[in-house]
Parts: C-alpha cells; sequence; structure tokens
C-alpha cells in the first residue's frame, strides 16, 4: 500500500505548473532589436515573450517537417515500386521472385535520394 505521504508528493507534483527559470541570451543589432520589438508591440505582447513563441513555434515545425520529410520519402518509394512492378506486367511479362527484390532494394536504397531531388525540383518550380 502506498504511503499517504508519498501520494501527496506525486499528487503535488504532477499539479504544480512548471516555471520558466531557464534563459538564454542573443545578440542583435540596434536596428535588429527595433525590427523585433515592431513586430512583438505588433502582436501585443513584450519582446521576450514574441522571440519565446517563435522559437517554440519554430520547434514544432521542425519535428513536423521531419515527420512530413519521412512520410513524402515513404510516397516517393511505393511510386517508384509500382512504376517498376506495373512496367513488365503491362508488356505481359512476370517478375521473378528475384527480380521483385532486386527492384525491393533498388527502391529502398534509392527513395531518398529520389525523394530529395523531386522537392528540390518542386521548390525551384514555385521560386519561379
Amino acid at each position: 500500500m502506498a504511503e499517504p505521504q508519498a501520494t501527496a508528493r506525486t499528487i503535488t507534483a504532477l499539479a504544480r505548473p512548471s516555471v520558466r527559470s531557464r534563459q538564454i541570451g542573443v545578440r542583435v543589432t540596434q536596428d535588429e532589436y527595433r525590427s523585433l520589438e515592431r513586430t512583438a508591440w505588433s502582436n501585443e505582447q513584450k519582446v521576450a515573450d514574441w522571440a519565446r513563441d517563435q522559437l517554440l513555434q519554430r520547434m514544432k515545425r521542425a519535428e513536423e517537417d521531419r515527420l512530413f520529410a519521412h512520410v513524402f520519402t515513404e510516397l516517393v518509394g511505393l511510386q517508384m515500386l509500382l512504376m517498376g512492378c506495373f512496367s513488365p506486367l503491362l508488356q505481359g511479362q512476370r517478375l521473378t521472385p528475384e527480380q521483385y527484390q532486386e527492384l525491393v532494394r533498388t527502391v529502398q536504397s534509392g527513395k531518398g535520394k529520389r525523394a530529395k531531388e523531386l522537392l528540390a525540383q518542386r521548390l525551384g518550380q514555385e521560386d519561379k
């Protein structure tokens, strides 16, 4: 049976909000600070609060970007696999198990590079 004091400490620790006790410092020029200040004030925030929100939002976006890149790479791999399988099938040919395994190895080793190429190509088109 749990001790009453240990349970009370656990509940108190869980209910207590986290305290912002850590700081980071960034040096900026006077012009950069004015720009940050203008942006923060236009959002009705102090510079420090606005900067904190921006950093945390960027961290979250970075995590989402990594997930997106992984999903996109897997979709490119599926496309490569389907295209590699359908071409011989549409010509009335059959894939041997060895040919299929070779195709899978090719897709696994090349999907990352191909996904990067497609994204770079897409970003290049959007810039125009």
